[in-house]
This record gives structure tokens, sequence and C-alpha cells, in this order.
């Protein structure tokens, strides 16, 4: 990228701030604080949270299926579980 292009980019912005940018400005003139929210957060009050299910430790997540014919096959059985047709997906 140019300087010349930089400067058509930021004049544009000046003219049509970006959407996030305006959201911050009228956020930190209603007294939002950034640095409150950079805070890590506890998890234990994340876990005791009505509503959130937080999983932790070895068997929290799956490991990333990274063969394409063995998703296939995964999908082809929960399509038969689901009784769905080929090429139908499920909702």
């Amino acid at each position: 990228m140019t300087l010349a292009e930089a400067e058509e980019i930021f004049a544009y912005w000046a003219d049509n701030p970006p959407a996030h940018l305006m959201l911050q400005a009228i956020a930190a003139m209603l007294g939002w604080n950034k640095k409150a929210r950079d805070e890590p957060a506890d998890l234990a009050a994340l876990a005791a949270a009505p509503g959130i299910r937080v999983i932790s430790g070895p068997h929290g997540m799956p490991e990333p299926v990274l063969d394409a014919e063995a998703m296939r096959a995964r999908n082809r059985q929960r399509r038969l579980a689901l009784r769905l047709p080929d090429g139908e997906a499920s909702r």
C-alpha cells in the first residue's frame, strides 16, 4: 500500500467511520473503560454463572478431525441415524 492509498482510506474513514470505531467512541462517552475489560476473567466465577458451561481439562475438547474421508463417513452415519436422504443437511 502506498502513502497515497493510505491517505485515500483515511479520508474515506473521516467521512464514513467504521462501525466498530463509532461504537467504541459512543461506549467511551457513556463511561466504558477498556482497561477494566482487559483483566483476566476468573474461571471459577465463569463456571458458576447460570447458563454457561465451562469445560476444562484433557477431555474438554475433542481432537480435530482433519481427514476429509473420515468426516464424510461420520456425516453418512449421522444421516443414517436421522434417516435423511443423501445430500440433505440436518438443521
